[in-house]
């Protein structure tokens, strides 16, 4: 005889362990490309598998970059948009479970944003996989290439057999991003870790007039160490991520918005309106004004 037995769902409380696909894709987004989430009834992940982006979800706003996956809760608002530089491609997929299933807390321990273990290009495929159900042309390709599939193409899943079947890939692509997720200490910093902490605090005070002096004593060490494990940690200095978020959000509210670019640099921490349309220029190569237009 041989076979196995399952002792780890709940007979009692099976539907936790349910998850239905509701749809999955692939994007090349352009620089600045922006896409509001509006409390849907299914959960959202996204794989960013090159460049990067901001994700703003609880009024904070996190960078997230190639290699990571950020996790919108089923029933939340949230949005998020590319780097104007280096604008990332992402793929997602939608799906249908209770939000107490052990799925979402064992991938994400309790975080909106996380580092993904799986190589960029196995998710690709395993997205690919999911979406070819469809679309029998993708069964050839390992990457998705907006070239060959410019604009908005999506496929409707109109069959039984093929829900099934795409569902199944789903759970199996689930099932490897458990095996492959990294343990906390490697995936991101550890809770104490100042890297994090000071990333952490630029996160939820960056629209208050800052400096990495401010950072270093929040943590009480000294801005040269704080500079020298951010960097080690992130691949930047703590001033320079400080500045690409409230950059990013300024030419966010540049173009969403008509407020006045006085008002836009206080909101972000500036006092010198001037000061902020140099940096914002040093960025972007316009000034705030010349930018709005363009946009």
């Amino acid at each position: 005889m041989i076979g196995n037995r399952d002792i780890f769902l709940d007979r009692t409380n099976v539907s936790r362990f349910s998850l239905q696909l509701n749809h999955c894709g692939i994007q090349e987004c352009a620089p600045g490309y922006t896409y509001s989430f509006h409390a849907n009834p299914y959960h959202l992940i996204h794989f960013v598998l090159e460049g990067n982006g901001f994700l703003e979800l609880n009024h904070r706003l996190a960078n997230v970059q190639a290699g990571q996956a950020f996790y919108i809760p089923a029933g939340v608002s949230a949005k998020y948009y590319a780097s104007l530089t280096d604008p990332w491609k992402y793929g997602w997929v939608g799906f249908y479970t209770n939000t107490a299933t052990p799925f979402l807390s064992l991938l994400f321990q309790n975080e909106n944003v996380i580092y993904y273990k799986m190589p960029a290009d196995e998710v690709e495929k395993n997205l690919l996989s999911i979406i070819s159900v469809t679309d029998g042309r993708l069964s050839q390709y390992s990457q998705y290439d907006s070239s060959v599939f410019p604009g908005e193409q999506f496929t409707t899943i109109l069959k039984l057999s093929d829900s099934l079947r795409a569902n199944s890939r789903m759970l199996d692509f689930f099932s490897d991003l458990l095996s492959f997720r990294i343990p906390e200490d490697i995936s991101r910093p550890s809770e104490d870790s100042p890297a994090l902490k000071a990333k952490a605090f630029m996160d939820a005070h960056y629209n208050e007039p800052i400096k990495m002096q401010d950072v270093a004593s929040s943590l009480n060490i000294h801005p040269n160490y704080l500079c020298a494990v951010f960097k080690k940690t992130y691949g930047q200095t703590p001033s320079n991520y400080l500045r690409s978020i409230r950059m990013a959000q300024a030419a966010m509210l540049l173009i969403l918005t008509d407020h006045s670019v006085s008002m836009i640099a206080e909101s972000l921490g500036y006092a010198n309106p001037f000061q902020f349309s140099a940096v914002f220029k040093s960025c972007y190569g316009l000034s705030p004004s010349a930018y709005r237009k363009k946009g």
